[in-house]
Order: C-alpha cells, then sequence, then structure tokens
C-alpha cells in the first residue's frame, strides 16, 4: 500500500489539494461507495507523508472492511476505485480552470437541447472573457473557433440562410490555431533534433512559411506567428545572432500574450541560444543569460508550481559568479533558498553558498560552509568534494589534499547512484588533479626537461574526448604551475 500509485499522487498534494479531494471523494455526486470514503478517510490521517506501518494492505483491510478475514482482491479493488477518482479529480481540475472551454461545452449542451433562448446570453459572456484576456497563443484561438463554431451552428438552428460572420470567422481562426500551434511544434522537432538527432519531420512546415513570409501584413497583429517564427529561425541558424536578439525584443514586447508555461518555454529557447553561443566561445552570453534570467525572475515565469528547480537556482548563480555580479548573486542565494523544494533546500543552498565562495577566491570561507555538512545526493557530494579540493589546493594544503583525493576514489568506487558518465567525469577529475598537485610540490626536484615531459603528458588528457569534470579549472591549474 505504501508503495502503490495512489499514495504516489497523494504525496505530491498540497493541504489545499487533499481537503478538496477529500470532499471530491465524500460527495454522493461523484461518489456512492462507502468503503472508497472509508479508505480515503483512513489515508488522510497519515498525509503528508503516508510513510507508516498502519498503511500495509492487511491493517488497511480491517480498517476499511470492518472485517478479520483478509483477501486480496477486495482492498485491491476499493484502492482502484479510489485512484479512479483522484485521476477524475485530477482532470476536473484542469477542466475547472478552463473557463472558456466549459462555457463552450455549455453551448454544446445547450445547442443539443434546443435551449436556445440561453445561447445568446451564455455566448455574450464568452465574448467578453477572451476580449478582456491578454492571452493570444494557439489554445486562445483554438477557444475562439469553437465559439465560433457553436454560433455558427446556433444560426442556422434559427433558420438563417443569409451571410453570418462566424462561419468566416470559425474558418480564420482554425487557420491561425493551425499555423501557430505548427510552427510551435515545428520548433520543438527542430530543438530535438539539434539534442538526439531524432529526425522529426514537419509536414506543411515550408507552406505554412511561405504563406507567412507573402503575407506578413495580414499578420502584424498576431504575435504568437511572428515569436514561434522567429524562434524557429534562431534554431536552424544559431549563427545570425540578430534572430536571438529579435526574439528577445518580441518576448519582452509581447510576452503578456502568452500563458506562463508557455512563456517559460519560449524563454528557454532564448536561454539554450545563448549557452550554445557560450559553448563555441561567445562569452559575451553569459550577460544575455543573466539578462534573461531576471527577467524571469520578476515576472515569476521560472517557477513551477511555486517552486525555483534547483537546475534554475544554481543556473543563476552560475551566471552571476561568471559575470562578477558577488552582491546581486550572494543576495540571490539567500532570497530563494525558501523557493527551491523542501527536499531539495539543504543539498543545494549550501552547495551553491560553497561555490559562491570559492567563485570569490574565499577558499577558507567555502571550506567552513562544507565543514561537517554530509550531502545524501551523489551529485551534490562530489560536488562538494571538487570545492574542497580546489580549496585545498588553492591554500596549499597537503594532507587534507591527498586525503581526499583517495577518500573521493573509493566513494565513487562503491556508489551505486552515479551513471557511468558522471562516474568517469569525477575519478578523471581527481585524478587528474591529484597529477597536477604532485607535479607542482615535485617542481623543484626535476629538470626542465623532465617537468616539461611529465605536464606534456597532463596535458594529452585535456586533448581527448573524454569525461571531465571542471576542465577548465585543471587547465588553468597545470598552466600556473
Amino acid at each position: 500500500m505504501i508503495r502503490s500509485k495512489l499514495v504516489e499522487v497523494l504525496k505530491d498534494f498540497s493541504a489545499g489539494e487533499r481537503r478538496k479531494f477529500r470532499e471530491y471523494v465524500l460527495s454522493p455526486f461523484f461518489n456512492k461507495n462507502k468503503k472508497v470514503r472509508g479508505l480515503c478517510d483512513y489515508l488522510f490521517r497519515y498525509a503528508p507523508d503516508f510513510d507508516h506501518p498502519d498503511l500495509e494492505k492487511e491493517k488497511v483491510y480491517q480498517v476499511v472492511f470492518e472485517d478479520g478475514n483478509y483477501r486480496e482482491l477486495s482492498i485491491n479493488n476499493v484502492i482502484s476505485d479510489l485512484l479512479q477518482l483522484l485521476y477524475d479529480f485530477l482532470a476536473y481540475q484542469q477542466y475547472a480552470r478552463k473557463t472558456i472551454v466549459r462555457k463552450n461545452y455549455l453551448l454544446s449542451e445547450l445547442l443539443d437541447r434546443e435551449i436556445h433562448h440561453h445561447i445568446e446570453r451564455n455566448a455574450r459572456r464568452v465574448h467578453q472573457i477572451l476580449e478582456k484576456s491578454t492571452v493570444q497563443n494557439y489554445e486562445a484561438f483554438l477557444d475562439r473557433y469553437h465559439l465560433c463554431d457553436r454560433l455558427d451552428q446556433y444560426s442556422l438552428s434559427q433558420g438563417s440562410r443569409g451571410y453570418d460572420e462566424n462561419l468566416q470567422l470559425k474558418s480564420d481562426m482554425l487557420d491561425l490555431y493551425f499555423f501557430c500551434n505548427k510552427l510551435r511544434i515545428a520548433c520543438d522537432m527542430t530543438s530535438r533534433n539539434t539534442v538526439v538527432n531524432a529526425g522529426y519531420e514537419c509536414h506543411f512546415l515550408e507552406d505554412i512559411r511561405e504563406y507567412y513570409d507573402n503575407n506578413f501584413h495580414n499578420f502584424q497583429d498576431i504575435p504568437a506567428l511572428q515569436v514561434y517564427h522567429k524562434v524557429l529561425q534562431m534554431l536552424e541558424d544559431n549563427s545570425r545572432q540578430s534572430h536571438y536578439y529579435d526574439l528577445k525584443d518580441l518576448l519582452a514586447v509581447y510576452g503578456s500574450t502568452f500563458p506562463q508555461q508557455e512563456l517559460r518555454i519560449l524563454y528557454n529557447y532564448a536561454l539554450n541560444y545563448c549557452v550554445k553561443q557560450i559553448n563555441h566561445g561567445q562569452s559575451a552570453f553569459y550577460k544575455e543569460i543573466f539578462e534573461l534570467y531576471k527577467v524571469l525572475l520578476e515576472g515569476k515565469i521560472i517557477f513551477k508550481n511555486g517552486y525555483l528547480t534547483q537546475w534554475s537556482y544554481i543556473n543563476i548563480i552560475t551566471a552571476g559568479m561568471r559575470l562578477k555580479e558577488y552582491e546581486w548573486t550572494e543576495q540571490f542565494i539567500y532570497t530563494y533558498k525558501e523557493a527551491l523544494l523542501p527536499e531539495e533546500q539543504h543539498n543545494v543552498f549550501t552547495y551553491n553558498l560553497a561555490a559562491f565562495h570559492f567563485a570569490k577566491g574565499d577558499f577558507n570561507q567555502a571550506l567552513k560552509e562544507l565543514h561537517n555538512v554530509e550531502f545524501t545526493d551523489a551529485f551534490y557530494h562530489l560536488a562538494a568534494k571538487m570545492i574542497q579540493l580546489k580549496s585545498y589546493y588553492e591554500l596549499d594544503e597537503t594532507e587534507p589534499f591527498f586525503a581526499l583525493v583517495e577518500a573521493s576514489r573509493k566513494y565513487i568506487a562503491r556508489n551505486r547512484q552515479l551513471s557511468d558518465y558522471q562516474r568517469q567525469s569525477y575519478s578523471n577529475f581527481f585524478k587528474i588533479a591529484n597529477r597536477i598537485y604532485t607535479l607542482s610540490l615535485r617542481r623543484e626536484m626535476l629538470s626542465n626537461t623532465e617537468f616539461e615531459h611529465q605536464k606534456e603528458q597532463i596535458t594529452r588528457f585535456f586533448q581527448n574526448p573524454i569525461p571531465m569534470g571542471n576542465k577548465n579549472w585543471l587547465e588553468k591549474a597545470l598552466e600556473s604551475i
């Protein structure tokens, strides 16, 4: 029971969502099964963790069925029924948020029942909602198409045979929905093809683009078309930086016409472009990344379900440190600590605070932040050890340095959480760091010829296409000997 699909979803619920779900289950409109209600009430005694010995199936069965003769099938059926109610509740939550969808379904039902005198009033209400909304993305055009379709049907039901603008409008809205959504999907396909060489093909794309180019004057008031057309150009041609800057300007002007989730995806395209530019040696794009993240933070666009992901937190701090925006970055680290998921907060905050002090050159403070902190996640454990090792190197702490190399080597060897790539990357970092420091200590004992020979041997590691963490720092450390 503890590891059931039902409990897995319930663990993700907030207190408010659990309350609403319980009300949903207790409503006789949605559920008349008393045993399902009893199971729901019993489970919620152990919220929010749902991790207790009394949640084993045998004990749950005794409470729900008030019967000591355990029957696996019976309790499984009740759990399954409650899980199905949970799925229905999640679907209803989505439906409840889609006001226009609900209104369009209402119009369809009124048409089917031929309750015509209610249609015009409800249609006006839908029009008012659409006019007040700032959203003009592909889904908004689909909503307008459905409304015009209902109104066209209503006109026909009234015996009208003259011109009805709703027929023309529903055709226009369907075109805009199709064009916008096809460009949106084309952007997604192009992006994925670049990452995994998936071979996605977006049919009719060239026809759409040709029509768009030849009729641009008709689409100047359609931000979604302009934005996705520009994203596609940027994805297809990394060398034309003007596409990126055009997109950045478009998002600044028309960002409010997209819902938050879609806007976050659009900004991610821009961020990924900046990362590619940096990987090609265009370090000036760190400033662009920094500026984009500021926009995402100020507009709360970057948050998912009210939280900041650990990767966004890390990326923002990294950009700030690269630009030496230390005051802003330190304030960000502390201010947005509480915005992280509670279960990730300790690891992410501590690691990044240490990384921040290391970047400032305050190596003792970096070590202090990491002192006696045991990271539960293998990634953060080893990332923290890398900061410690680099700090020991910079402070010339010989014994702690070599002790940490040996301890990290053993940790990597026995840890099963690491992928093969991660294992190689971390192993190579500690191995090369060990060789560089050893060579620096023996510098005065070696002839110039022998020193240069050993240095050249280490340099060859950097020329090989092998996974290696913190390669830039290793190269600089070797160069500075």
